[in-house]
């Protein structure tokens, strides 16, 4: 009888002794990493990336991360280096060139100069997207356009900038046409500085757009379409405002 008695009891003692064991357990244990103010303000930039400026929680992150950039490109590297490719991926690779930092400019530059990744192949007819693929090329499209904006942010990197574009354009021929495009905003009329760094595959980079031979009697007619129906509407507005 008295061991019936004492034995919900003893079950009552031993929770109560897991359980401070436990709490214990959590009062030693190192805070959680999304607790400390620079994951927070990195989760929270990247939660907020479409609305941007628009966002006061986008400013604030991303003025704090600014003030921490240093820290914050080391937190994101590994991700932007050694992860597959994806959406997420893409916001980190933009957010990076937000944070007007040298040391961004040598991740972008050390990720865009990483292999060319290979799409998988697929069975012969189908038409499925290799999606991963898809978005890591994306992401090295964004590395140019981001280390570009970084010149924008901090106009004392712009010569670092420039010089990782024109590297990217030469060495890279997946990225060649985004760097060129990047180089030509940037630089505007002293772009034309640059034809020294490249040979004469690359000229059609320097010399003002014009569409080829075939289309031009084409948008010819089209303007001449157009000019002659507005001039057709202006004669019946005309005639109707006499008419009244």
């Amino acid at each position: 009888m008295m061991g019936k008695v004492w034995l919900p009891w003893l079950v009552v003692i031993g929770a109560v002794g897991v359980l401070a064991t436990q709490s214990m357990g959590a009062a030693d244990a190192p805070p959680c990493a999304e607790r400390r103010p620079l994951n927070h303000h990195l989760m929270q930039a990247i939660a907020h990336l479409d609305p941007g400026s628009r966002s006061p929680e986008y400013r604030e992150s991303l003025a704090y991360l600014k003030l921490h950039a240093r820290d914050a490109v080391t937190e994101l590297s590994g991700h932007v280096l050694r992860q597959p490719g994806s959406f997420r991926k893409w916001q980190v690779t933009y957010l990076i060139g937000e944070f007007g930092d040298e040391s961004a400019i040598d991740l972008l530059r050390i990720f865009m100069e990483q292999p060319k990744p290979q799409a998988r192949p697929t069975r012969e007819g189908s038409h499925a997207t290799d999606i991963p693929y898809s978005e890591e090329i994306t992401s090295r499209f964004q590395a140019v356009a981001s280390t570009a904006r970084i010149a924008s942010h901090r106009p004392e990197l712009r010569d670092q900038v420039v010089e990782t574009l024109i590297a990217t354009a030469q060495g890279i021929p997946l990225l060649e046409d985004s760097a060129m495009f990047e180089l030509q905003k940037l630089l505007g009329d002293e772009f034309q500085s640059l034809r020294s760094y490249f040979g004469p595959e690359d000229v059609r980079h320097f010399e003002p757009f014009m569409p080829p031979p075939e289309w031009q009697g084409l948008l010819a007619r089209r303007m001449e379409k157009h000019r002659r129906e507005e001039q057709a509407l202006r004669e019946k507005r005309g005639s109707l405002c006499q008419a009244k």
